[in-house]
Order: C-alpha cells, then sequence, then structure tokens
C-alpha cells in the first residue's frame, strides 16, 4: 500500500497531464483534469519497484516484454519522464558506472563501428521498405507543410541539402554514411554531378546497387562498403554526411572532423544533418543497448569545436527539431499500418520493441532535448557565399516521376 500511496502522490503532482492508472489490485485511478489520454495497466508491485529503481531502462524493458501494457497515446505516457521532478528520476552512481562501461564496449572502432552499424541497419531491407517512404530515407524530412506527405517531405529534404551545398553540373559530392542512396541519386538527377556514397552496412550497399543498376543511375554513382576512416585522398567539391555523425562516437569525432576535411577540396562546401542533445551526455541506455549500439549525439558546441579544429568554417545552422517529430509521426502510422507483416518476419517483441523505439524518439523531439540541425561550412575561407539564404527557396523540389519502389 505504500508503494500505491506513493504512485499516487506522484502522478497527482504531473502537472498538464491526464491520464488512468490502473493497479495492480484492480482498482483504475484517473489523474488530470481532462480526458484521459492513456490508461497505464501496472500488472505486479515488485516489477514496479523494480522499474522505479532504473526507469529509463526498465520502463522500456517492462512495455517491451508486457509487464506494463499502455492502451492509448505512448508518446504522451513518455512525456511524463520530462514532466516529473528530475530527482525522481536520478540514476544512482553505481548504475551509471555500468552504463559507462557498456558504453565502452560498444565503441566505435573500425570494428565495433561496423557491428554496431549491422545491429541497427541490416536488418532486412524488406523491413525497412514496409515503412520508410518510396526512396528509403531514414532520416528527417523537410516539410513545407505539415500537411505534406512522408515521400513529398523526404523530396524536399533531399532537394535543400543539395541547394545548400550549391551543387553545378560536373562537380563531384561526397556522401558519408550514403543510406540506400536516395541523396546520391536525386543530386545526379536534379544537379547533374557524380557521386561518390560510402556505408558500412552491407544491406544498405547491395540495395544500392540493385537501385542504380535498374535506375541508369550505376556510371554516375559508386557506392563503397566503406568506413570514413578508410577514405583515400581524393578531392571532391562537396560533401554531405546525414544521421551519420551520430554513429561516430565522441572519442572519434576528431577523427571523423579530420577526413572530411581531408576529402573537401579548399573553399568546398558540406553540410551535416544530425541529432544533437543540448547538454553533453550518454544517450538514453536503453536505446544505446537496443537499438543504437555505439550512438553519441553531439550538443552544438561541441561539434562547432571539433570542426573548427579541423578547419571546417560554419556559415549556416538550421534547427529542423520540428520537422522531425512530423518525421517520426509519419513512420509511427506507417510502422503500425504494417505491424502484422513485421511480426511475422520478427515476433510480437520486437514490434513492441521497435514502437517503443519510435515513439521515445518522436517524444524527445516535441517534448525533450532533442535537435535536428543541418550546419552548412567550407573547407577553410571561402567568400561565395550568397549574403541571404534567397537562393534555397528560388526553385521547388521537383517530385519524382514515378513512386514504384525498386527493389
Amino acid at each position: 500500500m505504500n508503494l500505491k500511496r506513493g504512485l499516487d502522490s506522484m502522478f497527482k503532482q504531473i502537472p498538464g497531464a491526464s491520464f488512468s492508472v490502473q493497479y495492480w489490485d484492480g482498482e483504475t485511478i484517473a489523474y488530470g483534469e481532462e480526458k484521459p489520454e492513456f490508461l497505464l495497466r501496472l500488472r505486479d508491485p515488485s516489477s514496479v519497484r523494480r522499474l522505479l529503481r532504473d526507469p529509463f531502462m526498465r520502463l522500456p524493458d517492462a512495455y517491451v516484454s508486457g509487464q506494463v501494457v499502455v492502451e492509448g497515446n505512448l508518446q504522451r505516457l513518455l512525456r511524463l519522464g520530462y514532466a516529473l521532478d528530475p530527482r525522481l528520476l536520478r540514476v544512482n552512481p553505481l548504475r551509471k558506472a555500468l552504463l559507462y562501461f557498456a558504453t565502452l564496449a560498444r565503441r566505435n572502432s573500425l570494428r565495433g563501428a561496423r557491428d554496431n552499424v549491422s545491429h541497427h541497419y541490416d536488418r532486412g531491407n524488406e523491413f525497412y521498405e514496409l515503412w520508410l517512404d518510396r526512396e528509403m530515407n531514414y532520416s528527417c524530412a523537410y516539410f513545407e507543410d505539415a500537411a505534406d506527405d512522408l515521400d513529398r517531405a523526404q523530396c524536399q529534404k533531399l532537394h535543400h541539402i543539395c541547394k545548400k551545398l550549391r551543387l553545378k553540373p560536373g562537380q563531384r559530392l561526397l556522401d558519408i554514411g550514403c543510406g540506400w542512396g536516395a541523396l546520391a541519386a536525386h543530386a545526379v538527377r536534379e544537379f547533374d554531378v557524380s557521386v561518390l556514397g560510402i556505408t558500412p552496412s552491407k544491406e544498405q550497399v547491395a540495395r544500392c546497387q540493385s537501385k542504380l543498376r535498374h535506375s541508369g543511375l550505376d556510371g554516375r554513382v559508386e557506392v563503397r562498403l566503406q568506413d570514413y576512416r578508410e577514405l583515400e585522398t581524393e578531392p571532391f567539391d562537396a560533401v554531405a554526411s546525414v544521421g551519420m555523425i551520430e554513429h561516430v562516437g565522441k572519442s572519434y569525432l576528431p577523427a571523423y572532423m579530420a577526413a572530411v576535411a581531408r576529402s573537401l577540396r579548399p573553399g568546398g562546401t558540406g553540410v551535416f544533418q544530425l541529432i544533437s542533445q543540448t547538454h553533453e551526455k550518454a544517450v538514453a541506455p536503453w536505446i544505446s543497448k537496443y537499438i543504437f549500439p555505439g550512438m553519441y549525439l553531439p550538443p552544438l558546441g561541441e561539434l562547432a569545436t571539433e570542426m573548427a579544429r579541423a578547419g571546417l568554417r560554419i556559415i549556416d545552422v538550421e534547427n529542423l527539431r520540428p520537422h522531425y517529430a512530423l518525421t517520426l509521426d509519419a513512420w509511427i502510422e506507417r510502422f503500425e499500418n504494417k505491424r502484422e507483416a513485421i511480426r511475422v518476419m520478427f515476433d510480437d517483441r520486437f514490434v513492441r520493441m521497435w514502437r517503443m523505439y519510435l515513439n521515445a524518439a518522436c517524444a524527445a523531439f516535441k517534448y525533450g532535448e532533442l535537435n535536428l540541425w543541418q550546419v552548412t561550412f567550407t573547407h577553410g575561407f571561402s567568400d561565395r557565399m550568397p549574403l541571404t539564404r534567397r537562393y534555397l527557396y528560388d526553385e521547388p523540389a521537383r517530385q519524382a516521376p514515378s513512386t514504384r519502389r525498386v527493389a
């Protein structure tokens, strides 16, 4: 009863939230003044006690295992973690030490980075084809209107990046962490450049090469199974890195920036798109363990410092935080529409795990400390940049002529 009274007291202190909790004794209590946004079912007190000792790890675990059931808006439950008094959610020093050593075990050395990338991106192209857009962009889209569909918003993102790079016909673009090749294909079609894309993911390389053969772009785009540390010293007019820096790791940021600087000709332009935390801290332990091992989200200040040390000069910074929330909401809807097919591919536990991941990420952009930065830079000094941002908006992105997916 002390546990139940404690939870009841804690829930009553949460501002601006309306929800219901069904306790293990069958009693259901409503909190807040509005219609409940979700029902939280707590099945037994022992699991709740364990959860409270390490909520950042054990709440997702309890949800995935079915010990905690959420009916309704999962994101609004996750929002409570940002609304609660932080003192209630502190991790004890021993737990912090264990998390630190677990992070060391997943360091992004050359071999470790390949293993970490494979853990997430090599689950099978068929899985990602089910719920990503038709070009398989797995990064923040760009919504010129909140009503844009995902395919349009992702095309607009690709165009926005290419415009920031100020690509000209005949130039060479290096795409570090090229994913399934969407940016490379767009840059070739719309800006008449040639592209080298690199990724440590075997699945991504296989699909890229198949896609290039079918689209006739294989002579203009080369995709390599390669780590950024394996890049040869060859000059590129532009460098793009979309959703890649998150996988570099804190201790490897200097090496990454040095590799970018070596690859970008003096005066050349680059764009980083990355998720960033407001303050320097470890990634949520559950995400780091099950979803993105080796992930580190550098604060903007740390990123700027490491760029400056490598001779990369920032010329423009744009925060697309609300765009990532919209992107994730679209992914969640598409994921749920395909959940039965995903369950057949994997199992119920996998579906709950990825549902938790996608909703936790979305909640972090809506209510937490995550930002999505597009950072435009040059290698060394350049006085050729436009005085205003008008050049980014004078030509809209053309939509792909076909919605057919290439296997």
